[in-house]
């Protein structure tokens, strides 16, 4: 089984990148490796890494490499793709009100102290969780910080973050977050990014978890996970067999052409570390009922569950607690 995740280049022209079809792609691998079996690439399955449709979709996201801090990006950005442009929404689809939205996710992320998700920010709000400047982040770190981040945008975005804890999504908190109230009474729903920071395995990652990751990445509910190897991260979207801001307006194809990369990378997931944050995208509560379902199903049962699913916290007030006094 084999990862798919991606890596930037700043020097590739703008017709390469919405003409995936006749361009392919370069692989990174094992010298042996043959692409040639299925791929599950974000909830959706194409015949192999050279469907040509899979090299569309894939150019569509918001990719590249980097730490944690990056890997973060990356998932929150394609997050706020699905959620403002759609799941079917790729690079050709580059003009009127899908190209407003496109370069407005795009300015979110900028390298500009005034981005909202800007990598000084994150840095920065890095720092309240004990982690100083250039300092490595966690799973269960970059999906807090994204999530204090985003506070200031919710109203903007129709869009809320719920970070799971300790491996429990409890369905009231959950439930909580999501529904809204405005001065009438009246109940909304909003949309929401569940990250699930886990670690499946010490040093390296259980072999036990590999089918369940594969199931994770098959959900249509997928926005990828946030991973890698020991001391680097990557953006994990599928499985195989100082700029300045600018108004959107003024935006051109050619600036943003170093947000999209043609090279797939992929590694083994044997070598991945256990430390991972998984993250789940649902537009509303059916979808939520419908994520609730499904992985319970398949990622939640059996003697090795990636997390769990609970609907409330337990009630410890009224557990019986053993004092050093007590004699059995």
């Amino acid at each position: 089984m084999w990862f798919l995740s991606s890596i930037s280049s700043v020097s590739l022209a703008w017709h390469r990148l919405i003409n995936a079809a006749s361009e392919g792609f370069r692989y990174y691998a094992d010298p042996t490796y043959a692409a040639a079996g299925p791929v599950v690439f974000l909830g959706r399955s194409y015949a192999s890494l050279r469907d040509p449709a899979f090299a569309s979709d894939c150019r569509a996201r918001l990719v590249g490499w980097g730490c944690m801090l990056r890997s973060g990006q990356m998932l929150l950005a394609n997050c706020l793709i699905f959620h403002l442009l759609g799941r079917d929404w790729t690079l050709a689809d580059n003009s009127g009100e899908n190209w407003d939205n496109y370069v407005k996710i795009i300015s979110y992320f900028l390298d500009s102290n005034s981005s909202p998700y800007s990598i000084h920010r994150i840095a920065l709000i890095g720092t309240q969780y004990d982690k100083n400047i250039g300092e490595w982040f966690g799973p269960t770190t970059i999906s807090q910080v994204l999530k204090v981040l985003h506070e200031n945008q919710q109203s903007n975005t129709n869009l809320v973050i719920h970070v799971v804890s300790d491996g429990v999504l409890l369905l009231d908190e959950l439930n909580a977050l999501c529904i809204r109230k405005d001065d009438d009474g009246k109940s909304s729903w909003s949309s929401v990014l569940i990250l699930i920071p886990v670690r499946l395995g010490l040093d390296s990652l259980n072999s036990v978890y590999y089918e369940s990751i594969k199931k994770c990445l098959k959900m249509p509910f997928s926005v990828g996970i946030a991973g890698g190897r020991p001391n680097s991260s990557l953006y994990f979207m599928g499985v195989e067999g100082a700029i300045d801001l600018k108004d959107p307006a003024s935006y051109t194809a050619e600036d943003l052409e170093s947000y999209h990369c043609p090279n797939i990378r992929i590694v083994p997931i044997s070598t991945l570390d256990p430390s991972m944050v998984l993250g789940f995208y649902c537009r509303d509560s059916r979808e939520v009922d419908a994520f609730v379902r499904e992985t319970k199903k398949t990622l939640c049962h059996g003697s090795t569950p990636l997390f769990s699913i609970q609907e409330t916290a337990p009630n410890y007030q009224d557990a019986d607690v053993l004092s050093d006094t007590d004699e059995f």
